[in-house]
């Protein structure tokens, strides 16, 4: 199954998902008008959604993103790990 979901998320920017899933993620897109740096990250959040659960909570995928996060010592602009997490969990409903 593929899914889209649009938010605007309360730090005030859009975020787009766009996932591909069926008891798990196959494959996740999420693009929107927020800013991260380094902008690889971003690559790297995608690729660690891969083969997590449909019923996975929010707080378990926010973990997820923020680990990636302090790994890589980035940075978000105008969204938050949560609010990436509630879009990605929009769009596996």
């Amino acid at each position: 199954m593929i899914s889209l979901a649009k938010q605007k998320v309360r730090e005030g920017k859009i975020v787009k998902v766009e996932i591909e899933y069926d008891e798990s993620i196959k494959k996740l897109k999420i693009t929107g008008d927020f800013f991260l740096h380094p902008e690889d990250v971003l690559d790297e959040i995608e690729k660690s959604m891969f083969g997590l659960e449909k019923g996975a909570s929010v707080e378990a995928i926010a973990s997820k993103i923020q680990s990636i996060m302090i790994a890589h010592d980035a940075r978000m602009i105008g969204v938050s790990p949560e609010s990436l997490a509630q879009v990605v969990k929009e769009a596996l409903k």
